[in-house]
């Protein structure tokens, strides 16, 4: 029987980290965020056209690092560049989807943000307050506080995102309390 769980949260929450223990566990994974990156490298001349700026490619391909900080500075370029980029993440997932049998988990940030998953699975948000992931994502990425409240900024607020959840697990202390936790949600699964 096929069960899908969509995972999100927002940076630095620990949504990878959940996903790579269910990898390792040997359960189907997609990664929106492969799909987009694959997109990006697809169509870097289309993306510099809608967006009517070019400067983040080099030698005909996209810097992704480049884009992040055009897009998170000016809000109306991001949502031209998410309605170009959402259908064909979409697309790819659900193609994912249905070639998959038992459990797959998801992987999608921007799950309540897009608003066009519902109804196709479970969700579960990996919950950490955003002061927490503030911290995180600033050491992590070597990114000051303002560039990391940008992309904070960018995502529909944490607590918000935990009221729509169907399940959450919590992200609040050590590494090893957040592997139990995972570990327990994963055992309950058989």
């Amino acid at each position: 029987m096929k069960r899908v769980f969509f995972v999100t949260g927002i940076i630095a929450s620990g949504k990878s980290s959940f996903m790579q223990r269910a990898r390792t566990l040997g359960f189907k994974c997609v990664d929106a965020d492969k799909i987009a990156h694959s997109i990006l490298a697809s169509y870097p001349n289309e993306i510099a056209k809608i967006l009517d700026n070019s400067s983040f490619l080099q030698d005909g391909i996209i810097d992704r690092k480049r884009l992040g900080r055009l897009v998170f500075n000016d809000d109306a370029l991001r949502k031209k560049l998410e309605k170009f980029m959402h259908p064909k993440i979409k697309l790819g997932i659900v193609e994912e989807i249905q070639k998959s049998n038992g459990i797959i988990f998801v992987e999608m940030p921007l799950l309540f943000e897009t608003k066009d998953y519902e109804n196709l699975g479970e969700v579960i948000v990996i919950y950490a307050p955003k002061e927490l992931c503030l911290s995180r994502l600033m050491q992590r990425n070597n990114l000051s506080e303002a560039e990391a409240l940008q992309r904070l900024n960018a995502q529909m607020d944490i607590e918000e995102k935990r009221k729509l959840a169907d399940i959450v697990i919590e992200n609040l202390g050590s590494w090893d309390e957040f592997e139990d936790k995972c570990e327990e949600f994963f055992r309950s699964l058989n």
